[in-house]
């Protein structure tokens, strides 16, 4: 790792020291650092950050460099005292997390070292990153991207996945052909085909076969070194219409079931999505179907570990701190999930938003249900209301692995506003009403955020348990939010005292557990 380190290095001095009135350098710092403040009431305690260490912090230095056809990067990863990977407990290393040299000759871009990409939907592959859950699913390896004319592309690659500092010894393949037709005047299409082809190592087949052979004679079968798998897909347009289909198909491979016992089968999703748009209204219809479509590095990995794939969650992504606190991760064994999104403009100025989420697993029991609707008022020049209300139908029992508990049934509205006092200077407010039986009972929430342009931000918050579940939490607690932002040109500068209740943290249907946490909260984001 230090010798990789050292040969990119050496070579941005030696480009830069060749060229430097042509080069072109950029690059960005993320940093974050928490400070633990004990509190045994919210259960912010019992592990080594709240007993021992008190601190941790996390950060990302990367500078990318390209001249003459060549770029190439690297970025600087530091972990310490981290529990970013490992929720109850902490994590220290630091080193070379990324590095990449990529060269472009004519229609051919090749690509060494650490790289993102996906194919189509990235039901097949997604190699990609998402700090905020603790996720870097880069590949390190040989990528080519070859433009054949001015309709199709093709791109392969081979490679290991990430696994912080070093990787995942399985080695995958793949290739992407993708095309760019225009039928005629009206009619546009974007078809692609996707391969993948996954080979287990000597030391995770070993440990797969002895696990196997634990099991009875009835139940044991021979584990396969290689899984493939194969995707079609194609995006239609036609005038207000966008039409997107795909089906996926996973050969078998040896994959573990609800009771943790490893079976040899094989797996699909289809997947579609079918839009019309006009000035003033928008309808939006999605349809997801998954069995057994469990894509790893191997089957030894479990939760966010070594996850090749991306199946992408049927249900409205929210951001509002109640309405998003029940999500509805993907579930790679099987659902069966669809929705409906409406988006409609009756008069200028309003707007109103409608939702339907629904997820069920292949036996039809519901696991998942959302209905929501708001309108949005923008006719007024210095004041912007939005109002709505939520309904959500959460089996917790599967999406939070909770034996015997109920499924939790909730209803929020809320309401959010915006003044712009003048130029500069605007007031936000959130409230929002969360009720419950089940869980941690009801929650009321409100926000107050005043923002000086371009500079200033500032923000206090509260999450109160209004009506608390006693079988979950007897008590009534307040979690506190005081936040202070900063921005210089292009640097930002946050800090901020947060009590926060334990839940999952999701984006796009992929979820980690937080637990709950009190203390101060230090971010520094600069670009250059």
């Amino acid at each position: 790792m230090k010798r990789t380190f050292l040969f990119i290095l050496l070579s941005f001095i030696s480009i830069e020291n060749y060229a430097q009135q042509t080069g072109q350098i950029s690059g960005n710092l993320q940093l974050n650092s928490y400070f633990f403040l004990k509190d045994s009431t919210i259960g912010a305690s019992g592990t080594p950050l709240y007993e021992n260490y008190l601190s941790s912090a996390e950060s990302w230095f990367n500078i990318n460099y390209s001249i003459m056809g060549f770029t190439a990067g690297i970025r600087a990863d530091f972990f310490h005292n981290s529990n970013l990977f490992n929720p109850l407990s902490s994590y220290s290393d630091q080193g070379l997390g990324n590095w990449f040299i990529s060269k472009e000759v004519k229609n051919l871009k090749i690509t060494a070292g650490h790289f993102y990409d996906q194919f189509g939907s990235g039901i097949v592959f997604r190699s990609y990153e998402d700090r905020g859950l603790g996720i870097d699913y880069s590949v390190l390896g040989l990528k080519l991207d070859y433009k054949i004319n001015d309709h199709w592309k093709v791109k392969g690659f081979t490679g290991r996945q990430k696994n912080l500092f070093l990787t995942y010894k399985p080695i995958m393949k793949g290739l992407n052909l993708e095309g760019d037709i225009p039928v005629g005047k009206n009619l546009h299409l974007i078809p692609g085909l996707a391969y993948l082809n996954r080979t287990i190592d000597q030391e995770n087949m070993n440990s797969i076969v002895s696990s196997i052979n634990t099991y009875p004679l009835e139940q044991r079968f021979c584990p396969r070194y290689n899984v493939y798998v194969v995707s079609a897909y194609n995006t239609l347009n036609f005038k207000n219409v966008s039409w997107y289909a795909e089906y996926a198909y996973k050969t078998h491979e040896a994959m573990y079931n609800p009771l943790s016992v490893m079976e040899d089968k094989d797996g699909s999703v289809i997947y579609t999505s079918l839009s019309y748009s006009k000035k003033g209204f928008g309808i939006t219809g999605q349809y997801k179907r998954t069995e057994n479509f469990v894509l790893r590095t191997s089957p030894n990995e479990s939760l966010l570990n070594g996850v090749l794939d991306y199946l992408p969650s049927l249900t409205k992504q929210n951001t509002m701190r109640l309405l998003s606190r029940y999500n509805a991760p993907s579930q790679y064994l099987g659902e069966q999930a669809y929705q409906g999104d409406v988006v409609l403009t009756p008069v200028k100025g309003y707007t109103i938003s409608l939702n339907y989420s629904n997820v069920n697993d292949l036996t039809n029991k519901n696991l998942y249900q959302e209905i929501y609707a708001d309108l949005e008022i923008s006719k007024f020049k210095k004041f912007k209301p939005h109002v709505g209300l939520q309904t959500v139908t959460y089996n917790q029992e599967v999406y939070q692995n909770e034996p015997g508990v109920p499924v939790v049934k909730t209803m929020t509205p809320f309401i959010e506003a915006t003044y712009k006092i003048n130029k500069k200077k605007s007031l936000r407010t959130e409230l929002q009403y969360l009720s419950s039986e089940q869980d941690y009972g009801s929650w009321a929430f409100g926000l107050l955020e005043f923002n000086i342009a371009p500079k200033f931000s500032f923000s206090v918050s509260d999450m109160y348990n209004v009506k608390p579940n006693p079988e979950k939490n007897p008590n009534k607690i307040h979690y506190y939010n005081f936040f202070f932002g900063f921005t210089q040109n292009a640097s930002r500068f946050s800090i901020s005292y947060v009590k926060q209740v334990e839940g999952y943290n999701c984006t796009g249907g992929v979820c980690r557990y937080e637990p709950a946490f009190s203390g101060v909260k230090l971010g520094i984001n600069s670009t250059f």
